[in-house]
């Protein structure tokens, strides 16, 4: 792999930063444009979101929406983020398509239109977004911090802005917005990729180099002091199941030299399960669900940012034990070995943001505008290495000062809260390679063996980086229960890698933040897996802990309960959020016997007097069933070969079929949640299981459906203005599936919304979709799979995952080539063959 990194500035300021890396046949591009929701005056607030929208409605050489989707069509993904400081405009592509990508880039970005029309339309879909923001309870205790953290900034308003700055909004001021802060001197092109870089260069000047910058682009003024807010703790209150609260103090600056010390703070106080306030107010004293802590820090302003979610009868209890365990932190609290620890897991998320092509785009990008330096992480991760304990009580001292803090805690309506019940004390401190073909996977090819007893073993071979992903999957799960132990499988998977008979959960986190790895078990409907990551130097470590936790976990009633707690806190967050509460519900609805639908988590009831010797049994038929073992990255061989030889020794029992699922007799269900703002609509077909010859055709069917240049976002998102999110969904075990159409609208457009599914699906019934149509299906299809394997841990993942169904590691490239010999009469016969209205199934979640 090339790691040549070469940074170009055009005539016109527009600075370029190209990545040579051949790895796979596709390359990435990053536009960021310095233009974020900091830089909008009053009266602004969501501009630069706004006109992301519009860069995808019209441009000087494409109709709306045309941009998506010749990029679909091309096999790519488009897309785009707006944040504080920046907009950035993502493309993802097979690698011929580098001139495809950067035209259309050119266009959307520079010559956007903002034609009245698209624009009323697409307002609609913003105060929608904003809706659904409100929708979701972290989003509002961050807003409510954020307001007030940095009152008087420009970052104090949500990113989205409002419903009233947004309905105020006409073409001709963003017009304005966008001439004053879309100039080339004020963004920067990131592409990594199977590309050389002379001719990335050569392509770009032949496309940028001739934008004019329209005005020079002032400096960004300093923010003034923080000054302290008025209401430290502001409390709030829904319809929620579960109790949600923020906790905010000024920090550091992007730029700021104590960042390094900053990041390696939060990740000791909250960054993962080893950390200091998980271990106390999660693990010791079950106060919480869950707390997570993060440095947030922007280009003028800053932020060290406490997340929580409990039980509404814990706020009380753990504000007065978290208060003074703040404010009266320090350094005696963290050991040497504490800090290693973190710093590996810190060192752990630059190495995987080099581990996509797109990742690599973006942070060359995003430190290229911001930092001016595409090589800032490597300096990152040398003051990483330099930050000492003495350090870290530097950064205690100037940074936690509780008379800054500000607090939001949202409330279910029937909780009572007082507003001196929390309080915050106010006094303060004294001190305040050379590329290959087009179109070539260079990946080298899997060794798949077959291990005896229907085990199996593949390794898929990378060496671009020093790790190893693991997946071992087992068939089971779900299909192992009866309907009466719902949820069973998941919370097995969950207790599993928690505590074995020789080390404690405290101990099995620290030996895997130690050497920089990662564990975890998960259950499906038909199979359980076990993943793993980790430096390929720890691999004899790690396999020994890998055969630890499989033949001897130890599910201890304490750890069985904690892990019953995570799980009952999980349902009640999926039943707080409209979406969650929709696609843990469908499956029962859509279902009436067999595994697909149960409801995988289970209810709280029977979680709650589960005991140990339930799960104990169910592990132990669990592991017993023919194993798949899939490896990618680095590999040693040595020690792969003993672990197999010590897991070749357990025993296996031939599996049992799932049962049959029978598709429920009752096809429509309607459920009200209080006091949302957003109906979401789900129009579900039955269609034929992965197994099937159809499935290729499905799959391209969805996919005209579907995405930004899809029928149904540019005829109910585009034209008609109905929704901010609005997709179809394949969804396929190998015996059965489904296709499943899904709007999240205003609720009093639920109406026109099933009109327009109703008027999609006789289109597609009656006419054959364009040639260009099915090429974009395919097209997709081929990026998404190359795109969807650059991690180590997604190609292990993916090959454990086609095994264990029986399917072989090409299945999906098989699907791929079955797709390109498809036309247009073959979508339609499998339109009218699957998507028969009287067949259909019709989810409504609609509010109170």
């Amino acid at each position: 792999m090339a790691s040549a990194q070469d940074v170009f500035t055009l005539k016109n300021g527009m600075r370029v930063v190209v990545d040579e890396d051949n790895r796979f046949p596709l390359v990435s591009m990053r536009l960021y444009v310095r233009a974020g929701s900091s830089m909008e005056n009053p009266g602004q607030e969501g501009m630069s979101h706004f006109l992301e929208h519009m860069a995808f409605k019209g441009s000087a050489g494409r109709l709306p929406g045309q941009a998506a989707r010749e990029i679909e069509s091309a096999g790519g993904s488009i897309n785009a983020g707006t944040s504080f400081d920046y907009t950035v405009y993502t493309l993802d592509l097979p690698a011929q398509k580098l001139q495809l990508g950067l035209d259309i880039l050119q266009d959307m970005v520079f010559g956007a239109t903002l034609d009245q029309k698209e624009f009323d339309l697409e307002k609609q879909v913003v105060l929608a977004e904003i809706q659904r923001s409100m929708d979701n309870p972290s989003s509002r205790v961050f807003q409510s911090v954020q307001s007030r953290l940095w009152a008087d900034t420009p970052y104090s308003h949500p990113i989205l802005g409002s419903t009233e700055s947004v309905k105020a909004m006409s073409p001709e001021d963003m017009r304005q917005y966008m001439h004053r802060h879309y100039q080339p001197g004020q963004t920067v092109l990131s592409v990594s990729g199977d590309v050389q870089s002379g001719k990335v260069l050569e392509a770009v000047r032949a496309m940028f180099e001739d934008v004019k910058n329209r005005g020079y682009h002032r400096s960004l003024p300093v923010l003034a002091t923080f000054s302290p807010a008025d209401n430290p703790v502001h409390i709030m209150h829904g319809p929620w199941q579960k109790a949600y609260l923020a906790v905010a103090l000024p920090a550091g600056t992007l730029n700021s030299p104590r960042n390094a010390a900053l990041d390696l703070l939060a990740q000791l106080l909250g960054g993962d399960s080893t950390s200091l306030f998980y271990r106390q107010f999660k693990y010791e004293t079950g106060l919480v669900d869950d707390i997570s802590a993060r440095n947030l820090s922007l280009d003028r302003a800053g932020m060290l940012y406490f997340h929580v979610r409990m039980d509404p009868d814990k706020v009380k209890p753990f504000w007065e034990k978290f208060v003074p365990t703040l404010a009266g932190l320090d350094v005696s609290a963290f050991t040497r070995e504490d800090l290693n620890r973190a710093r590996i897991s810190l060192e752990e998320n630059v190495y995987r943001s080099r581990e996509t092509l797109g990742g690599k785009a973006s942070w060359m990008g995003f430190d290229l505008l911001l930092k001016k330096d595409v090589r800032s992480r490597d300096r990152y991760l040398e003051e990483l290495q330099r930050v000492t304990l003495e350090d870290l009580e530097s950064a205690l001292e100037d940074f936690i000062h509780m008379h800054q803090a500000v607090a939001a805690i949202l409330l279910p309506e029937e909780v009572p809260a007082a507003g001196d019940m929390f309080r915050i004390e106010r006094e303060v401190s004294e001190d305040t390679a050379e590329p290959g073909k087009p179109g070539e996977d260079k990946s080298a090819k899997p060794l798949v063996r077959d291990l005896g007893h229907g085990r199996t073993l593949a390794v898929l071979p990378d060496d671009s980086l020093p790790y190893t992903a693991l997946r071992i999957a087992w068939p089971g799960g779900d299909a192992l229960i009866s309907p009466q132990q719902q949820g069973l499988a998941e919370l097995s998977a969950s207790a599993l890698t928690r505590e074995t008979t020789e080390r404690s959960y405290t101990r099995i986190q620290e030996f895997l933040k130690n050497r920089g790895a990662s564990l975890g078990a998960s259950a499906g409907r038909e199979s359980l897996s076990l993943s793993a990551r980790f430096p390929v130097r720890y691999s004899r470590d790690m396999f020994d802990l890998i055969q630890e936790v499989i033949t001897r976990p130890a599910f201890s009633p304490q750890e069985l309960q904690r892990a019953v707690d995570n799980q009952v806190a999980s349902i009640r967050e999926q039943e707080d959020r409209p979406l969650g509460y929709a696609f843990r519900h469908l499956f029962p609805f859509l279902f009436e016997s067999g595994t697909n639908g149960y409801l995988h988590l289970g209810k709280e009831d029977y979680l709650l007097a589960v005991q140990p010797e339930e799960v104990r049994e169910f592990w132990n038929r669990q592991r017993q069933k023919p194993f798949v073992m899939a490896l990618s990255g680095q590999v040693d061989t040595f020690e792969l070969e003993e672990f197999v030889s010590r897991m070749q020794e357990l025993e296996t029992v031939r599996p049992t079929p799932a049962p049959e699922s029978i598709w429920a007799r009752e096809k429509h269900k309607q459920s009200r949640l209080k006091d949302r703002t957003q109906a979401h609509l789900l129009k579900v077909y039955p269609v034929a299981g992965k197994t099937h010859e159809d499935t290729a055709g499905l799959k391209v069917l969805n996919k005209i459906l579907a995405g930004q240049g899809g029928m149904l976002f540019r005829e109910l998102r585009d034209r008609q203005g109905l929704a901010y999110s609005v997709t179809s969904m394949l969804w396929q075990t190998p015996e059965t599936g489904f296709l499943a159409l899904y709007i999240g609208t205003f609720a009093d457009k639920t109406g026109e919304a099933l009109e327009g599914f109703q008027e999609i699906v006789q289109d597609i019934r009656t006419n054959p979709p364009d040639p260009g149509e099915v090429e974009r299906g395919a097209n997709l299809l081929f990026g998404e799979y190359h795109r969807g394997r650059q991690t180590l841990s997604s190609r292990a993942g993916e090959a454990s995952s086609l095994l264990v169904q029986g399917l072989d590691l090409d299945f999906r490239k098989e699907q791929i080539n079955r797709s390109r010999k498809l036309t247009p009469e073959d979508i339609l016969e499998l339109a009218r063959k699957y998507l028969v209205p009287e067949n259909s199934y019709l989810f409504e979640i609609l509010p109170e």
